[in-house]
């Protein structure tokens, strides 16, 4: 009966409407507390209420997006805890993703990966940099052979890119950035060693150092969590 219908073949309405607020939310162009009118995205969108409600749910259950009842929907905010959660989480699986992927990494990929790295080394630039960590990390995101770890690592990289633009875009910490550049050369070099143990180890370390860098006592990016007492009222 459903043999021939290609079902999902194309992305839905919703889960376009989802990624493009996603990447908006990610990116900072929707900043944290800000209010989603669903009345404005739809006009801005040229859509339906429909779709927007249901990627708006989508959002709120991958924590992108937290619903206020008889609020309405706002931006969810970042705290330092959601941060270091976040690193968390990815250091529990990220350095094992990332040796059950090193043998499926094409080595043509992992030498463009070291050449861009190097030319950044030479000449930096922030876009670029953004680029060949998007490309590191997703050499092993891309390559693991496990779907459902594939699916929780890629919700993990949105949420760490957004803490990232909030601290490193916000704040031009090309030092940050450029400490980060070494560590992965190290995970590239490590891959194109073939040895397992030294990827698990050069990843976990890397995203040890990250969560470091992140958690400066001086910084004040992260917003405080919001008291429950405004849910309550609300």
């Amino acid at each position: 009966m459903f043999e021939n219908q290609n079902l999902g073949s194309k992305p839905s309405l919703k889960q376009l409407v989802y990624e493009n607020l996603q990447n908006m939310i990610v990116q900072g162009k929707l900043e944290p507390g800000e209010k989603l009118i669903e009345d404005d995205l739809a006009q801005a969108m040229h859509i339906s209420r429909a779709p927007i409600r249901e990627a708006i749910s989508m959002l709120e259950r991958d924590g992108f997006v937290r619903i206020i009842p008889r609020k309405g929907a706002i931006v969810a905010e970042v705290s330092e805890k959601d941060a270091m959660d976040i690193w968390k989480c990815r250091l529990a699986l990220e350095p094992f993703a990332a040796r059950e992927a090193m043998p499926h990494i094409p080595t043509e990929e992992l030498e463009a990966a070291l050449k861009r790295i190097s030319k950044i080394e030479k000449d930096y630039s922030f876009e670029e940099y953004v680029a060949s960590d998007l490309e590191v990390h997703g050499l092993y995101y891309g390559h693991l052979d496990n779907e459902y770890m594939k699916s929780i690592l890629n919700n993990l990289k949105a949420h760490s890119i957004r803490v990232r633009w909030l601290k490193e875009v916000r704040n031009s910490f090309t030092d940050m950035s450029r400490s980060s550049i070494r560590e992965h050369r190290q995970i590239i070099e490590a891959f194109l060693s073939g040895d397992g143990d030294r990827v698990y180890t050069t990843v976990q370390q890397h995203i040890l150092n990250s969560a470091a860098r992140l958690k400066d006592p001086g910084d004040s990016i992260f917003c405080p969590p919001v008291p429950k007492t405004i849910e309550q009222k609300a």
